[in-house]
């Protein structure tokens, strides 16, 4: 009986002790993949660089009045995301594409007009709510916008479009464009947990804030709300501040500086 009780101790430890090993060795690759960087180039234009290197732009407005960029910084792009169709939403998306070869990833119609006026057939990834896939490591998943998506021909541009963007080490940014007051947010949330948002300020800071609200909705990992469609030092923030402070989120605001890189 004592062996048999014995041998039963030892076979325990070792399941013990191989499954601990088994979660480490797991868990190492995750704290070795770096973390995503930030960088807020004015308006709507931001720049996510994955830690493996992969760069995607938001809104890419060359000419915005608060951070103008050359285009030969933008060389490095791997994609580019334009939410919906008018002029700062959009920005210049085909100037770049041609320099880097970068993928636009736009709603159908909008996309087959960059087409038109220019965009290689092989650089569009249409976005259509819902679609999701994954991209040189990223996984994008294309969520509804409650905003205009109208052409310049005056054409319907397709439903607007935001983003969940997952990216290697697991880091989720939801990135909405302009505005997206729309209550399936919760549920989105809920599935794809984003630790940061950027979210269109704009005219409206109580959406502002609801909208950050309800990307709290079952999602303890939100940490950061970064506002958009905006000037730095706009009175607007302090309006957007006192929105979430309302709703106890004040927390969560952070402004960033314009070109400065932060660390995720």
């Amino acid at each position: 009986m004592f062996a048999f009780v014995s041998r039963t101790i030892l076979a325990t430890a070792f399941i013990l002790v191989t499954l601990a090993g088994s979660t480490a060795f797991a868990q190492t690759p995750t704290a070795q993949q770096g973390k995503v960087k930030v960088e807020w180039l004015g308006h709507e234009f931001y720049r996510l660089t994955s830690p493996k290197g992969v760069v995607i732009i938001t809104s890419p407005w060359l000419a915005n009045p608060d951070g103008p960029v050359p285009l030969d910084d933008l060389a490095r792009t791997d994609f580019i995301l334009v939410p919906n169709a008018h002029t700062d939403d959009m920005g210049n998306p085909m100037e770049i594409a041609a320099r880097s070869g970068a993928t636009v990833i736009t709603p159908a119609p909008l996309g087959r007009w960059l087409i038109g006026n220019g965009l290689k057939q092989e650089q569009f990834r249409r976005a259509g709510v819902g679609d999701q896939f994954v991209l040189k490591g990223i996984t994008f998943k294309i969520a509804p916008s409650a905003h205009d998506n109208t052409l310049a021909t005056g054409a319907d541009g397709g439903p607007a479009a935001s983003f969940f963007i997952t990216f290697e080490n697991g880091f989720t940014v939801f990135f909405n464009g302009h505005s997206t007051l729309i209550a399936d947010l919760a549920l989105y949330a809920s599935l794809y947990q984003p630790d940061l948002a950027i979210l269109g300020l704009a005219g409206d800071p109580p959406e502002f804030a609801q909208v950050a609200r309800l990307l709290t909705t079952n999602n303890p990992k939100l940490r950061t709300v970064i506002p958009s469609h905006m000037r730095p030092g706009a009175p607007i923030l302090v309006e957007g501040k006192r929105e979430l402070d309302r709703l106890r989120l004040g927390g969560l605001m952070f402004v960033p500086e314009l070109k400065k890189v932060y660390e995720y």
